[in-house]
């Protein structure tokens, strides 16, 4: 049996709702409707997707499993109807970066196609599924971490970005030329830990006795940035993400000892055979000319 674009998009409703009803009320269609698309599925892949119970629906494994690719088809799906209808629209660029690179990688995007309209859309993923969307075609260029790059895939390499430390304007630490790593015993330390360098910085807090409970890992740079700006913490970030405010002095660059080995890769990223079309050339010529 075939699933049709129809099942996915009630399956992903039941999971955003958490419930066969209240899916059923939003989609403006009868419970029993709801339960035979996904019934459809489960039929088609052979395995349950949902626990049902007196307090909604949850996903099983199955359905976890599930949902990444179910989400992606909708996506495609709803970029071709945004697609046919853009027909006297500028040419789309669809670019996926995480929130804690976008400061980075949007204004290289923006720069370089400054003399090429486009009309741009910015998604927020992680690495893995920027990949994933590349390889579907859902976006056209994104901004990962660089590896091995997959069988059709392209990555161009940025220049890496140093790790460095700051605090707030009203910190103890600001007036200190430099601030041994054993001192951090004394503060709260904010951190978001990308790259493979970063478990090395993390051994060496253990070492200097900085217990862990006063580390803060946070998911993104700018929550990190905020604990040290507001909070009194000292935090670890790229030197790319507090440039303005270290510039205009709400944030205090310090100088640890020992200095932070610790720098944070990224990479462009396109399907292969796209290297040709206009804009993700740009890009790609705006990236290699970056200054390292």
């Amino acid at each position: 049996m075939m699933i049709e674009a129809q099942d996915m998009a009630v399956f992903l409703a039941v999971v955003r709702e958490g419930s066969f009803g209240r899916a059923a009320t939003t989609l403006q269609v009868s419970q029993p409707a709801v339960s035979e698309r996904v019934a459809r599925i489960e039929r088609s892949v052979g395995a349950t997707l949902f626990t049902r119970g007196n307090r909604g629906a949850t996903l099983t494994p199955a359905g976890q499993r599930l949902l990444p690719y179910a989400q992606r088809a909708v996506d495609v799906l709803l970029e071709g109807a945004e697609a046919v209808r853009a027909v006297d629209e500028p040419p789309r660029l669809r670019v996926a970066v995480h929130s804690t690179f976008a400061h980075r990688a949007v204004p290289i995007v923006v720069e370089a196609l400054a003399d090429l309209p486009r009309s741009l859309i910015f998604r927020d993923a992680h690495s893995e599924e920027i990949i994933a969307m590349l390889l579907d075609g859902v976006v056209d260029v994104g901004f990962v971490l660089p590896a091995t790059p997959p069988r059709g895939l392209k990555f161009v390499p940025l220049p890496a970005d140093p790790v460095i430390c700051v605090c707030g304007s009203d910190h103890p630490f600001r007036a200190r030329s430099s601030v041994p790593l054993t001192a951090f015993r004394q503060t709260f330390v904010a951190l978001n830990s990308w790259g493979h360098q970063a478990g090395q910085f993390l051994n060496e807090l253990r070492h200097a006795g900085i217990p862990e409970w006063r580390w803060r890992e946070c998911s993104d740079a700018n929550t990190a940035i905020r604990l040290a700006r507001h909070h009194g913490h000292v935090a670890m970030v790229t030197e790319s993400s507090v440039t303005d405010e270290v510039a205009a002095g709400t944030l205090v660059r310090l100088h640890v000892r020992p200095k932070p080995r610790w720098n944070v890769p990224l990479a462009l990223s396109f399907r292969t055979g796209d290297g040709r079309n206009e804009a993700i050339a740009a890009i790609a010529t705006a990236v290699r000319r970056l200054p390292g």
